[in-house]
Order: C-alpha cells, then structure tokens, then sequence
C-alpha cells in the first residue's frame, strides 16, 4: 500500500478511535478527565502505526487484520490508561472477531487459538493468584489486584500473537508493567514523600504495546 494512503487512513481512523474512546465509557456512565491533546497524539501515533503496517505486510489479508488490531489495541490502550477500565463491548466482539478470522491470519487459526488459550490460562491463573495474595495481605487496591478485563485482553491478545510468541508477550508486558510501578513509585517518594502501595495501575495499555510489536514482529 502506497505509504501516503495508508498514513491518512490511519489518521482517519485514529479520529474515530478518539471518538469512541469519549463515547464509549460515558454510555457505561464510566468517566475521567482525557489526556492532553489526545485527538492529535491518537490520530499521529494510528496515522504511524498504519503506515509503517502498510510498508511491513503491503497490500494483503494480513495489513487488514494488522490494521483492525491495531484500532483495537490503540482504543483499549486510551481507555484503560484515561478510566482504568477494559469495556466487554469493545474487548469481547474483538476476541470472536479475532478467533472466526483466525484460519486468515499468517501464523494459522491452530496457533492462533493455542495463543488465546494460553494468554487466558497463565493470566486468569495471575489474576486468581493476585486476588488471593491481596486478601490474605489485607490490601484493599482500587479496582483489585489485577482486573478481569485484563484476562480478556490477554486472550485477545494471545490469539493476535498466536503461540509461541504469546509467551514473550506476557512476558514483555509483565516487564513493562514491573518497570511502570518502580517509576510511579518513585514519582510518589519524590513528589509526596510517600509510597501509594494499594494504587491501581493499569495493565492493558502494556498488554497491548506488547501485543502489537510481537503481532507486527513475530519475535
């Protein structure tokens, strides 16, 4: 695809990913304040992405699918980071969306669904894990230890993936999770001389960093 065309397509549709991720939560009485020039970061950041998708896969089945998750990944992303919320009405259509298109996809709907399998096994296994450690500490966090919604994005994001890269996409995202709440912790000693140690930190937006670089790199 021509690099030109598919930077406006993705700019377009980082408008209307903008769009949703306003509407969205407030239809689910679900709000918060936006991020600062989220219209021009959103539609920059999709306008890049699909160009540089359109210069990896060309014109094929695999840039379209590339480019559904990517829209998919971008809007969960906001939504989560701004609301720390992962919505079932975009999370659950994406993953029968992602598992009925499987046998398109380039790695093949076996290792596609093994992949979604796997991410819902090992992160529903965190989850339950971060549910009992959180009530035997005594920890009462904000929105809970680790979220659902979290279990269903791995899923989808496992099927993206496929396996085995569905491994270092957990992993990756763990890592840059870990990384997220050393930095926020230290931004809480410096800034108000304490630690915040039951504050909610949103997973989804690293799940899906990880998911599209092991999606669009196979690593």
């Amino acid at each position: 695809m021509e690099l030109g065309l598919a930077f406006l397509i993705g700019g377009i549709v980082g408008i209307v990913i903008d769009r949703a991720a306003d509407r969205l939560p407030a239809a689910y009485h679900v709000y918060n304040a936006p991020l600062p020039y989220r219209r021009w970061l959103i539609a920059l950041t999709s306008a890049v992405a699909f160009a540089f998708l359109g210069t990896r896969f060309g014109a094929s089945i695999q840039l379209l699918l590339a480019a559904i998750y990517t829209a998919v990944f971008l809007l969960v992303l906001v939504i989560d980071y701004e609301r720390r919320v992962i919505l079932n009405v975009v999370i659950l259509p994406a993953i029968i969306f992602a598992a009925l298109v499987s046998p398109l996809a380039q790695i093949g709907w076996r290792r596609s669904l093994l992949g979604g399998a796997v991410a819902f096994v090992v992160v529903f296994g965190i989850y339950i894990f971060a549910e009992i450690f959180s009530r035997w500490r005594g920890l009462k966090i904000q929105g809970g230890a680790f979220g659902q919604g979290d279990v269903k994005l791995a899923t989808f994001m496992g099927i993206v993936t496929g396996f085995p890269a569905v491994f270092p996409a957990i992993l990756y995202t763990i890592l840059l999770g870990g990384v997220a709440a050393i930095l926020f912790l230290a931004y809480q000693l410096v800034a108000h001389r304490r630690l915040a140690l039951t504050a909610a930190i949103p997973y989804g937006p690293f799940f899906c960093i990880a998911g599209w670089a092991l999606m669009v790199f196979g690593m």
